[in-house]
């Protein structure tokens, strides 16, 4: 498949795993294994969270990034026995006895994931700092990387302003609004989602109590054999919905739950690029203005400030173009890959289901009462 410029596709220079990570105090460390084209040797480095938001401040500060959309982080790892509560509430409902434990698998993959997008991506790929982040056993010298009260102040109601300002073209301008749609409805659409496979695990841990009461039942001295072999049949029953809810929604989190949250965030990094754009746009009209009203001792420099932004900001449209046919081609082929493999999950999960309880069903038949 070629690029959306006509080009040949972008080979990615090395491919990166995140196969497992391990709790380290309050941090969580995770495992990168990296391996360049055309070698068998992987290395190793370990990375933790912070490590990755420094990388993605360096691909976003390195020159040559204009109108890229770039991949959005994954969520920060909990390690916290507050945080461990909150999903055990959202997991196992509120009369939870026991925690949930730490699984660091969804971690994994959404880093994976990451480094994945950002190594196929044809202007991010050859990065240096990628490569360094990927094979140096060191993790990358590093600042914290913090917003602070102001800035997010600054950057809400630059938004607001910046709404409201109508694009010239028409085509960007439509980008836009349906960028804004987007927002909302894939937030909308993950949370909703996410509610679904918060509720298999719940009913998964129903069934389980259930199974528990009945064992309980089935230890009892007045039970006869026949009740006995009812009791384990019934258990075993209640034992396999309960590992089948687990599995379900372990699949459809990991199928169409994660493609929902990755594109949740990429709709906001669409936005930023977007509205990049627009302030430059706003710059140039204003740099306009400053030109007309320019003392003839000025008006130069205010030409040359005019005719540098007017190239920046068609250097931000033509390389816009590209960059949002790849994004949705991406986006496109992503959604669909995960639908099918929620369905064909699902299909096989009802298969094995039917198989366990039609087996059950002949088993208890053969029980004389």
């Amino acid at each position: 498949m070629t690029e959306p410029n006509g080009l040949s596709p972008f080979k990615p220079v090395f491919s990166s795993k995140v196969p497992n990570a391990a709790k380290n105090g309050e941090n969580v460390e995770f495992f990168v294994e990296s391996t360049k084209n055309g070698s068998e040797r992987a290395t190793v480095v370990i990375r933790v969270h912070e490590d990755f938001v420094w990388l993605l401040h360096c691909l976003k500060t390195q020159d040559n990034v204009t109108s890229i959309i770039f991949p959005p982080l994954p969520a920060q790892p909990t390690t916290s026995l507050q945080a461990a509560e909150k999903k055990t509430k959202k997991q196992a409902g509120e009369k939870a006895k026991i925690l949930v434990g730490d699984n660091y698998d969804e971690h994994c993959r959404a880093y994976e994931k990451f480094l994945d997008l950002c190594t196929q991506h044809p202007r991010l790929g050859h990065s240096n700092v990628l490569q360094a982040f990927a094979f140096e056993k060191d993790p990358p010298a590093k600042v914290k990387v913090k917003r602070n009260f102001f800035e997010a102040v600054t950057k809400a109601v630059d938004d607001i302003r910046l709404a409201n300002y109508k694009d010239n073209d028409e085509s960007f301008q439509q980008i836009r609004v349906n960028n804004n749609e987007n927002l909302k409805n894939m937030k909308e659409a993950s949370n909703r989602f996410q509610q679904i496979v918060n509720s298999e695990h719940r009913i998964s841990n129903l069934y389980r109590d259930i199974h528990d009461g009945v064992k309980a039942l089935a230890a009892s001295d007045e039970n006869t054999m026949k009740t006995d072999s009812l009791f384990q049949l019934f258990g075993s029953a209640l034992e396999h919905s309960s590992e089948e809810s687990n599995v379900i929604a372990i699949n459809r989190q990991r199928s169409l739950g994660a493609v929902l949250q990755l594109y949740s965030g990429f709709a906001k990094s669409e936005h930023e690029m977007l509205q990049k754009r627009v302030q430059k746009m706003v710059e140039l009209e204003n740099a306009k203005k400053t030109f007309e009203k320019a003392k003839p001792q000025k008006k130069q420099q205010a030409e040359e400030t005019m005719k540098r932004l007017e190239r920046e900001l068609n250097d931000m449209t033509e390389l816009a173009k590209p960059e949002l046919e790849r994004h949705n081609r991406q986006r496109l082929l992503t959604m669909q890959s995960a639908l099918v493999q929620l369905a064909d999950s699902e299909i096989k999960n009802a298969r094995d289901g039917l198989a366990v309880f039609t087996k059950l069903y002949s088993d208890v038949q053969k029980v004389q009462l």
